[in-house]
């Protein structure tokens, strides 16, 4: 009936994912309910199951209602909304630094406007919650004098895909460094056109490199690098490039705080801890805790490493496609790009928002991170980490 009050039902894409499964379980711990939807092959995988298991996430709760679909077949995407859902968490996409072009496309852009145009037919939808990347921001160049760009990136100061023309491709200032990036700024864009123009009733969300229980990539893939002893130094000059982090409990946390407030309705926040920490200082804090040496090169700067990286990385991806080497998530292309890169971004809307980060020293939420993988086996010898997404879309690289 008219004027009835609509109960509160959470759909969240990706539910197998590193965010949407800590996500899926924030919001079944808060005693809300939930459609859990990602590719069907996604629920089954071994190593996700494992990762549900010791996070504590059981799909078979009551509160929960697994709807398995895929952002690339807009008719399994209707079977969700035949649902009386009132908020989507977006958190789906392909985040795989290896991934050809034309699958980022497919999945990142074509998939979300998939999603998309369903959502704005859904006429009792009150949040669209869409997760972006910090990434969109692009790579600060390195000023004229020598000195690098440390300005934070703001919501409203920096060039985004909300404050930035249609028709531009990159960021004002700055460049994205690989395709991930590229096709995030795109879905980014088409977003704030939906908002804009159909009525979308949408928050974005920008994390920073998120870490944490159940992720092998991005920090974690750097935990694992260290503790098999393939990166055994750094070089000097890394004491002047800041990186920046996000702990997956805020990350969840602050898209669960900001649903409920009317004020983030066509609003962007960047997700990040408070540290601004060096590469040097991060990369020997991660080996204090792993027991491992950790030494310098001298002579050799962030920059001038770029380039062997990216060739090394070029170099592994072809020993893993054709002769199955394992993958060293730290050494590929996607991630090379961003070597001699300093970010320096703000959290300052996301405090003024009334959020209170769980975790605001990476260092403490590392150490805790560290303490999840050595429980679960992720530190043995044996351990070697295996891309998933790639395997669960069924898809072939690039």
């Amino acid at each position: 009936m008219e004027g009835m009050k609509t109960e509160r039902l959470n759909l969240v894409t990706g539910s197998c994912g590193f965010t949407g499964t800590h996500l899926v379980k924030r919001l079944l711990d808060d005693g809300q309910k939930v459609i859990a939807t990602d590719l069907a092959r996604a629920f089954e995988h071994p190593k996700n199951k494992m990762i549900f298991k010791n996070l504590g996430l059981d799909f078979s709760h009551p509160n929960c209602r697994v709807i398995p679909s895929d952002l690339t077949d807009r008719a399994s995407l209707k079977n969700l909304f035949n649902q009386p859902v009132t908020h989507i968490f977006h958190t789906a996409s392909l985040y795989d630094y290896s991934a050809a072009m034309s699958i980022l496309k497919r999945i990142n852009i074509d998939g979300f406007i998939n999603l998309a145009d369903l959502a704005v037919e859904h006429k009792i939808l009150k949040r669209f919650i869409h997760w972006s990347t910090c990434g969109v921001f692009g790579k600060p160049y390195t000023a004229k004098d020598g000195k690098l760009c440390n300005i934070p990136f703001m919501e409203d100061f920096s060039s985004s895909p909300k404050n930035t023309p249609f028709e531009q491709d990159q960021p004002t200032g700055t460049h994205l460094v690989n395709d991930y990036s590229v096709t995030k700024w795109k879905q980014e864009q088409i977003a704030w056109k939906y908002h804009r123009e159909k009525g979308l009733p949408l928050t974005v969300v920008r994390p920073a490199p998120l870490y944490g229980p159940g992720s092998d990539y991005g920090h974690g893939g750097i935990l694992l690098t260290i503790n098999r002893g393939l990166l055994p130094s750094i070089p000097k000059d890394s004491r002047n490039y800041i990186t920046t982090s996000l702990h997956i409990e805020d990350m969840v946390g602050f898209a669960v705080f900001i649903a409920d407030k009317d004020f983030g309705v066509g609003e962007d926040y960047n997700i990040v801890d408070d540290s601004i920490i060096s590469y040097d200082d991060f990369i020997r804090y991660l080996a204090l805790l792993l027991g491992r040496r950790m030494g310098s090169i001298p002579l050799i700067r962030q920059s001038m490493l770029r380039p062997v990286m990216i060739f090394l990385a070029k170099l592994w991806l072809i020993l893993e496609q054709k002769l199955g080497v394992p993958r060293v998530r730290v050494f590929e292309v996607g991630s090379a790009t961003y070597m001699s890169s300093s970010y320096w971004i703000s959290n300052k809307k996301t405090k003024e928002a009334g959020y209170k980060y769980r975790y605001p020293d990476v260092r403490e939420g590392m150490r805790d991170t560290v303490d999840w993988f050595r429980r679960v086996g992720w530190l043995d010898k044996s351990y070697r980490p295996k891309g998933i997404w790639m395997e669960n879309m069924g898809l072939k690289k690039g």
